[in-house]
Parts: C-alpha cells; sequence; structure tokens
C-alpha cells in the first residue's frame, strides 16, 4: 500500500495513504482526547477535541483531526499554544455540567472524560452549573444518567447506522438539548454496544454498580459460543468470578466491534445447573461413573456417541477415540434457527447454526477417519432398537438440543452443564463446563476460521470441564492430559486442514499484538492512559 509523510512537531511520520488523520496521531504515540469518534461510525467532530494546528503556508489554522485523511507533507502542530489552549477551553466547557462524581461512578477508571481531563485539562474535574440529574430507562438493559452525559452522539449514530432502528435522537436544543428514545424503548440484539460506546459512563444497565470496579478485573481472550459467527470476546473476571464479557475488537476474528447481547450476556442464563456426577438420580463419586460408564460402553454391542457443536475440537478428538475402543458410532447434533441468518445494516452476523463447533467437531471426525451420522440417523438407530448403550453430550444454556428420543431399556449416559431436560432421566449424569467461560481448547467458526476458547472461571461445586471428563474415561481416572497436547496429537493426525501444522503457540503468534482500542469494549488504549492507572493493562490479560 502506497505511504504518504506527514510531520508532527516537526518529526516525520510514514503512514499508509487514506488513514484517519486522528488514527495516524494516536498510533504516532500522541494523546488525543476524541469522545465523539468512531472509526465504525460517521465522524460529526462535534467534541472538538481533536483539534490540531495546521500549517498552511505562512499561518496556522485548527482543524479536527477525526473528520480528515493525511494529505502528503501536511505539517501538523500539537503543542502550538493556539491548539492546546483551544482543546482546553473545549474540555473546560464540557465540565461545566459534568459531575465531579469519579470517585462513585461505575465507569470510574475506563472513562474517556477521565482521560480527556487528564491529556488536555488540568488535572481535576468540577461541575459549576446545575446539570440534568434525571436518569431515564431507555429499555429493559440501559438507564441513560442525563446529568453525566456529554451529547457526543454515538448512541444515536449506533443506532441509526449500525442497527438500523434509529431509536435515539438529540431532542431540544442549546442548553436544554438531550438525548431520548423516539418513542419504543431500546430492545433489539444489540443493545449492549451502546454501553460500550458511551465515554461518559451516562449510560449503564441495571446492577452495573455491583460489579467490581475496573481496575480489579482480569480480561481473559476468549471467542463467543452464541452462534456460528465465532465473535471475539474479553471475558473480564474479578475475585474468581465473572463479571462482563465485551467484544474484543482488537482481533482479526472480530465482527468489527460489536458484539450482539446473546453473546455479551448469555453467561448470565438463570439455568439450573449440574453440579455433581449422579448415577440414577443420586449424587456419587466420580470414579463411580467413570466406572458404570466405562462398563456399559466397553460391553456394548451396539453403542453409539452423541456428540455436540458445544464440544471443542480437544474434546471431540478425545471422544473419537473413545468410540473406536468402545466400537461405538458417532452422531453429531445441532440446532438451527429456523428464522435463517439475521444480519445488521453494517453486516454484522447473528447466525442460524447457533452451535458454535459444529465445523471443527466434522473436521475432527474426518482427520479421524470416523464416519459421522446426524441426529435423524441416531433417531433412526434408535427407533429400530439398534442402539443398546448410549453416550450423549449436551453443553447448551439456552435451550438447543437435540430431537432424539431414547427409550427406557438402553444405557444411557449424559454429559451436560444442566439436568437433562431434552432426554429422559439418564442412567449416569457427567456434571460438566459451560462452554461460555469454563472451557479450554479452540473452535471452527462456521467461515472456517480456528480460534482459541479460554477459560475464564471454574464450573461449579463438583461439575468438571469436558476435556477433564473425557481424558478420565480415556485413562480410566483423573490424569495431567491437557488440550494443548491434545491438540498437537490431533495436529499430527491430520496431513491437511484446519488443525495441519499447528500448535497452541503458532495459534498464538497468528494474533496480532495486544494493541488497544479506545472504542467501545470499555477497552481504551495505553496511550490514553499515560499517568491514569492501568485499567486494562494488556499485561493482565491471558
Amino acid at each position: 500500500m502506497a505511504t504518504v509523510r506527514i510531520h508532527i512537531d516537526g518529526e516525520p511520520v510514514d503512514v499508509d495513504a487514506g488513514t484517519n488523520l486522528l488514527m495516524a496521531l494516536l498510533d504516532a504515540g500522541h494523546a488525543m482526547a476524541h469522545p465523539c469518534f468512531h472509526p465504525s461510525l460517521s465522524a460529526p467532530a462535534s467534541c472538538r477535541m481533536c483539534l490540531a494546528a495546521e500549517e498552511v503556508g505562512d499561518s496556522l489554522r485548527l482543524i479536527t483531526t477525526c473528520n480528515r485523511t493525511v494529505v502528503e507533507g501536511q505539517r501538523l502542530s500539537l503543542s502550538h499554544p493556539q491548539a492546546v489552549a483551544a482543546r482546553s477551553g473545549v474540555v473546560e466547557d464540557m465540565l461545566l455540567r459534568h459531575p465531579a462524581e469519579c470517585a462513585i461512578c461505575e465507569r470510574a477508571g475506563e472513562c474517556e472524560v477521565q482521560e480527556a481531563v487528564f491529556v488536555h485539562g488540568n488535572g481535576a474535574t468540577g461541575a459549576t452549573l446545575p446539570g440534568r440529574r434525571k436518569k431515564v430507562e431507555l429499555g429493559p438493559r440501559l438507564i441513560l444518567d442525563r446529568g453525566r452525559c456529554i451529547l457526543c452522539t454515538r448512541c444515536v449514530r449506533f443506532e441509526a447506522e449500525v442497527s438500523g432502528t434509529d431509536a435515539l435522537a438529540v431532542s431540544g436544543s442549546g442548553a436544554d438539548a438531550v438525548i431520548d428514545t423516539c418513542g419504543a424503548p431500546i430492545a433489539h440484539d444489540m443493545t449492549g454496544n451502546l454501553l460500550d460506546l458511551c465515554p461518559s459512563g451516562a449510560l449503564s444497565e441495571p446492577g452495573e454498580r455491583l460489579h467490581a470496579p475496573a481496575w480489579q478485573m482480569t480480561g481473559i481472550s476468549s471467542t463467543c459460543p452464541g452462534c456460528a459467527s465465532g465473535c471475539a470476546t474479553r471475558i473480564d473476571v474479578a475475585n474468581g468470578r465473572v463479571q462482563r464479557v465485551k467484544p474484543r475488537s482488537d482481533g482479526a476474528d472480530a465482527q468489527g466491534y460489536w458484539l450482539c447481547d446473546v453473546g455479551r450476556y448469555g453467561w448470565q442464563a438463570e439455568t439450573e445447573r449440574l453440579t455433581t456426577p449422579q448415577l440414577r438420580g443420586t449424587a456419587v463419586e466420580w470414579d463411580a461413573v467413570f466406572a458404570e460408564v466405562a462398563e456399559h460402553m466397553e460391553q456394548a454391542r451396539r453403542g453409539a456417541i452423541l456428540l455436540s457443536p458445544f464440544l471443542s475440537n480437544e474434546e471431540a478428538f478425545l471422544l473419537g477415540h473413545l468410540a473406536r475402543r468402545w466400537e461405538a458410532d458417532l452422531f453429531l447434533w445441532q440446532a438451527t434457527d429456523p428464522a435463517g441468518d439475521r444480519v445488521w445494516p453494517t453486516g454484522f452476523t447473528i447466525r442460524a447454526e447457533r452451535g458454535p463447533n459444529r465445523a471443527g467437531v466434522r473436521a475432527v471426525t474426518q482427520a479421524l477417519d470416523l464416519p459421522l451420522g446426524d441426529g435423524a440417523a441416531l433417531e433412526r438407530r434408535l427407533g429400530a432398537g439398534d442402539v443398546d448403550a448410549l453416550f450423549a453430550v449436551g453443553g447448551s444454556l439456552h435451550g438447543e438440543t437435540p430431537e432424539v428420543t431414547v427409550p427406557d431399556e438402553l444405557f444411557l449416559a449424559v454429559q451436560d452443564v444442566q439436568p437433562s431436560t431434552w432426554i429422559r432421566n439418564p442412567d449416569a449424569a457427567l456434571a460438566s463446563s459451560s462452554a461460555w467461560t469454563e472451557k479450554e481448547g479452540t473452535f471452527v467458526d462456521g467461515l472456517g476460521r480456528l480460534q482459541r476458547v479460554r477459560a475464564a472461571v471454574e464450573p461449579p461445586g463438583e461439575a468438571r470441564p469436558d476435556f477433564w471428563i473425557l481424558a478420565a474415561l480415556w485413562h480410566g481416572g483423573p490424569n495431567r492430559d491437557s488440550p494443548d497436547q491434545a491438540f498437537s496429537r490431533l495436529s499430527r493426525s491430520s496431513s491437511s486442514g484446519s488443525f495441519a501444522h499447528l500448535d497452541y503457540g503458532i495459534l498464538e503468534s497468528r494474533q496480532r499484538p495486544a494493541e488497544g482500542v479506545a472504542f467501545g469494549g470499555g477497552w481504551t488504549s495505553q496511550l490514553q492512559r499515560r499517568g491514569l492507572i492501568a485499567v486494562e493493562d494488556h499485561a493482565k490479560r491471558r
């Protein structure tokens, strides 16, 4: 790509032609506040905090950098007194009505207003004019504190350009201007992104004050299991508990800067968890369950294994080897939304294929050269009495289930995250991990991309990760086998395809460095955190 050379305070900087000027300044290491700008939205240049002095002949003019592209030979001064005074004045004007309540604000530590005060202000905030203190409910998951709102209009532009609902607008003018709904409450499946976009803490969700403060959170990079889109996510954890899930927009696998509400809140599903292994409804030790399952599956003459699209590739690899040992046939269930894919105006897609790793499970069985049937084929086998022992895996927290009817007379073992509601009471129930926050391994999404999935917390009670359970069945008891070892064996089993010649180290090296994103996800760049608490210091990520 062609490059152009610009000069920033006398220093030459080479950037790609067509680069946004503000982005070029940020990439060059200059801390420029920009609470109205977002790279995936239109740029109204309304906050005026990105002002720079541009040399035009022998004179200077102040320009906004967020709505311009770089120009060959352009000369800018960020430190010119006129530019510094203008930016400071804009910050002071914004703070006239923004309350100085950082100590109690749930957005403290990852607030772009705080950053603007540090970068361009005098390091202090203080409201000197009465502000609107009214809090209004914009929707079931969205509360607006008008006293904190700085009218950046990111939320308004998101509703017009990304969700396509035009659900928000600026009402009134001058000092009386406020953000308001256009009648109906906001209740679409992209609502959570508005929380990420807000630079001032004006938008929050019910109960957000109960979360741990941002500087206590550790971010774990993972992949959303809500559907086959495979969106990149960051799971924020504090005190051993998940606090929130955000889009990880520095990853090549992200869908822009956005994440749907299923991916954002899916881990909160209020379902009863299976927390102990059970035999015929009675809680027992894991060794007893392993012995029972191994005995019946090894003695079965017509055994079957029902694979789940919520399994990781490493777990499917172990189950494939167990199928060979047990001489059992493999089947894979999948749930599909009859409404089809849901595509938003920007191309963001919620896929009809609800299982996150159906493609990966299929690829694993192909690598192992194992035949794989579907749920309908298993149903026919069960109806014909051609199965005498079945090992079935669930894994969904949201009701996706296989459509099979299991006769009472055959042995049934179910590995799942909740008591089985989709299949008859099992003889053996193996309490396993949720794919949302408790699973370690890899997925292959609907586009064929191989991605890492990381566990952020441990399963509750006596429940164990799916990989731990399957490795114990393979080895005859708990062992030290790990997903990365299984992936290496899977890679060696594949001469071509998704897993060939790979390991976890290569997968990690493929990812772009964690550079930080100053737009959305509550994840601001280190450039803008000079001198502030390193809330999302990327050294904390894992």
